[in-house]
C-alpha cells in the first residue's frame, strides 16, 4: 500500500465514521428530541433544527476526522515505515472522534438548570 492509497482510504474511512458518530449523536441527545417534539403532546416542536443544526454537525463530522487523520501523515512523510505512520495516524484520528465526540454529547445534552449553581458562592445558591 502506498502512502496516497493510505491517506485516501483512511480519510474516506475517518469521513465516514465522524459522520456517523455525529449523527448518532446528535439524533439521539436530549436537546435534539425536546426541538423535535419530545415533549407533552408534540408540543414546543422547532423542526428549524433539521436546518440549522444537523447540516453543520454532519459537515463537521464529515470534514474535520479527515484532518486529524491526512495532519499525522504528512507530518511524519519519510520517517519510518508506511505501517508506522499509518498506525500513528490512526491512533491521533481514533482519539480526536473520542474527543470530538465527547464535546458534541457534552453540548447536546445539557445539564438539567436545577443542578447549575448560578453564582460562585455556595452559601447564596443554599440559601434559596
Amino acid at each position: 500500500m502506498e502512502q496516497r492509497d493510505a491517506a485516501g482510504y483512511g480519510g474516506c474511512a475517518a469521513a465516514a465514521l465522524g459522520a456517523g458518530i455525529a449523527l448518532y449523536i446528535w439524533g439521539s441527545s436530549l436537546r435534539t428530541g425536546l426541538h423535535m417534539g419530545m415533549g407533552f403532546e408534540g408540543q414546543a416542536r422547532d423542526l428549524s433544527v433539521l436546518w440549522t443544526e444537523l447540516p453543520l454537525v454532519l459537515l463537521a463530522g464529515a470534514l474535520i476526522p479527515p484532518v486529524a487523520w491526512l495532519l499525522p501523515l504528512r507530518l511524519l512523510r519519510g520517517r519510518g515505515s508506511l505501517r508506522a505512520r499509518v498506525l500513528v495516524a490512526a491512533v491521533c484520528t481514533a482519539s480526536f472522534l473520542a474527543v470530538s465526540a465527547w464535546g458534541l454529547h457534552a453540548w447536546t445534552n445539557p445539564h438539567h438548570p436545577d443542578h447549575i449553581r448560578l453564582s460562585g458562592v455556595l452559601a447564596s445558591d443554599l440559601d434559596q
